[in-house]
């Protein structure tokens, strides 16, 4: 008799415990659940991105960003920036982008965009001055990395995209592009005053060319060797 009572005691305890567990697990399920709903709908926010497909799901607006002293002028250098965001069926996605620069000449008031238009996306613009980024050197030029079209197909302008390097005076006057097409900029470095090393990678080669800064023109350029495996 005693050990029919230990038995059901038994039974129920571990009854319990089950019980205990399921609830448990059903839970843990229920919230992985939603963590993973709430991942799939939530806004996605992404860099350097502008959307060019036809279509009026895409909303965009335009701000003013941070404001560039340029060492050694009396010009400041304005990005404008677009915000562009469209849904889909479960998200919403919103990018960020640089089209344009806004020069203002703090002496005369005076002010010029560096395009007549927003159609590029602006990956870089780089001062070039002697020193590091602390540098209070005047600015030299601007180097600017832009994609000018949508070389992959996909609709968009990414740093997937073949790349455009051009080159303008501090002020964003005298606009020149003196590489086109490329495939990835490895860096650069000032030689001088009047001299930009740069080092980049077109049609599956790697280059090495100078650009003067005071014509900007492109100077000698070399195919760099490739590494025997």
């Amino acid at each position: 008799m005693e050990d029919n009572k230990f038995f059901k005691l038994v039974w129920r305890f571990n009854g319990l415990v089950i019980s205990v567990v399921g609830i448990l697990a059903i839970g843990v399920l229920l919230f992985a659940m939603y963590q993973i709903l709430k991942d799939v709908t939530r806004e996605r926010n992404t860099h350097n991105i502008v959307n060019i497909e036809d279509g009026d799901q895409v909303k965009e607006t335009w701000r003013l960003g941070h404001i560039t002293h340029l060492s050694g002028h009396k010009t400041l250098m304005i990005p404008l920036d677009s915000d562009q965001s469209f849904n889909r069926e479960y998200f919403s996605k919103s990018s960020s982008s640089t089209r344009n620069y806004l020069f203002i000449n703090t002496e005369t008031d005076s002010s010029k965009w560096l395009f007549d238009h927003t159609n590029y996306l602006v990956e870089h613009a780089d001062q070039l001055r002697i020193g590091d980024y602390s540098s209070k050197k005047p600015v030299l030029a601007i180097l600017y990395t832009l994609v000018k079209l949508d070389s992959n197909g996909d609709s968009h302008l990414t740093t997937s995209d073949l790349t455009t390097i051009a080159i303008s005076k501090p002020n964003g006057s005298g606009y020149r592009e003196v590489l086109t097409d490329i495939e990835q900029v490895i860096g650069s470095t000032l030689l001088s005053e009047t001299e930009l090393f740069i080092i980049y990678q077109l049609n599956g080669k790697s280059f090495s060319s100078t650009i003067n800064l005071t014509n900007f023109e492109l100077g000698r350029t070399k195919e760099l060797p490739k590494i025997s495996l």
